[in-house]
């Protein structure tokens, strides 16, 4: 059985300080993918200047597809799967799993400031922060 902790990750936004925000949380149920914004995250963030993606820009509601969101899709490595095997090699991935290939590599590219991280215990942020 795979835990649901195993099939989420959080978004994290990173302003121009370098301050880190988790700004939305993107998950896989059975078939079908779904993305939610953290609320209160996002509304913190937008004081330092993130604003929603385009194609998912309602902060309220929980998105749902039954393949991994195109704004997503263009964060992972070897997405043109020109070299499939050596991304899967160098990720230690056995077949092409794009939710879990862009867990592995966090999904950062060069034009945002924008990862994918493993979930982790929220109390940790605020002693980090003090």
């Amino acid at each position: 059985m795979t835990s649901e902790v195993n099939n989420m990750m959080w978004m994290i936004w990173k302003n121009s300080q370098g301050e880190s925000f988790k700004v939305g949380e993107l998950s896989r149920r059975g078939e079908k993918y779904y993305f939610k914004y953290d609320i209160s995250g996002v509304e913190k963030a937008e004081e330092y200047g993130f604003s929603p993606l385009p194609n998912l820009p309602r902060i309220d509601v929980e998105y749902f597809r039954e393949e991994l969101f195109s704004s997503f899709l263009n964060r992972i490595p070897g997405n043109d799967k020109r070299d499939v095997s050596s991304i899967l090699k160098q990720y230690n991935l056995k077949q092409y799993d794009a939710f879990e290939l862009l867990k592995k590599s966090g999904g950062k590219i060069s034009t945002d400031s924008f990862e994918f991280v493993p979930p982790f215990d929220e109390e940790c942020i605020g002693l980090e922060e003090k």
